[in-house]
């Protein structure tokens, strides 16, 4: 079985569409979501639209908790202050955007799901079991070990950090455990502006990480067209964690980050 594994979509549907037809190229029979829906792209209901649409199961993220449940913010730890005005700024427009329909959605979404595919155990989170804006990585070992055993699976899917990796670590009683970040959809924050993805292959455990170029134009202009501020776009055009990255906020020359 092939199992299609996406994350951090960010209300980019431009991206989003992208993905899942490379997806349906590819020929995968499943396509999971490790959360991270909304927030910072211009179409949250057309990208929410589409994955219920399509019955794709998700998880939910530290995002789509605070724009369904109308929470203040959507991490426990603020960003920079020019970064922190751009996600609160992002994160009310994306609330304001929301019919009964979308926020009951967001809403049902749970924080872990399983999956036994060709009797593989797959774990579905977003950041943590705890909070959903954990960052675990493998620069942090044992706090992906820990979630692995918690998590009791033989590959565990997570999102959150936008940072793709495939890692063994170690589960319950000592088990391995693959571990594996798509990477995101909508948001890259690593300069390579393309959608990210991955397939996992069930009979061999192989998991293919992606990079797949998208309408990126589109998805800027939609958020221009928006009443998000201008610093939004910034971010999602070139591929940036935070805008003081960019050189007018006093980052430097943007080496190696498309336009």
């Amino acid at each position: 079985m092939k199992i299609g594994l996406v994350a951090d979509i960010h209300g980019n549907y431009h991206a989003l569409a992208a993905v899942l037809a490379a997806l349906a190229r590819q020929q995968v029979d499943i396509v999971l979501c490790a959360g991270d829906l909304v927030c910072y792209g211009a179409q949250p209901l057309e990208v929410i639209d589409t994955l219920r649409g399509a019955m794709i199961p998700a998880v939910a993220g530290n995002y789509d908790e605070a724009a369904g449940w109308n929470l203040p913010k959507a991490a426990r730890k603020p960003s920079s202050p020019a970064n922190e005005v751009l996600k609160q700024a992002a994160l009310e427009w994306t609330k304001d955007q929301l019919d009964a329909t979308a926020r009951a959605y967001l809403r049902s979404l749970p924080r872990s799901a399983y999956f036994v595919l060709d009797t593989v155990r797959v774990a579905l989170v977003h950041g943590g079991l705890d909070y959903t804006d954990e960052w675990i990585t493998p620069d942090e070992p044992h706090a992906l070990s820990r979630l692995a055993a918690r998590l009791d699976a033989d590959v565990v899917v997570l999102g959150h950090t936008h940072q793709a990796f495939v890692v063994e670590t170690q589960g319950r009683d000592g088990a391995p455990v693959l571990a594996v970040n798509p990477g995101a959809v909508g948001r890259a924050l690593d300069g390579d502006v393309r959608a990210a993805y991955a397939i996992l292959d069930s009979s061999t455990h192989r998991v293919d990480l992606h990079r797949l170029e998208y309408d990126l134009a589109g998805a800027v202009e939609a958020i221009a067209q928006s009443t998000m501020p201008p610093g939004i776009a910034d971010l999602v055009r070139h591929g940036l964690r935070r805008i003081e990255q960019l050189p007018q906020h006093g980052g430097g020359q943007l080496k190696g980050v498309a336009t």
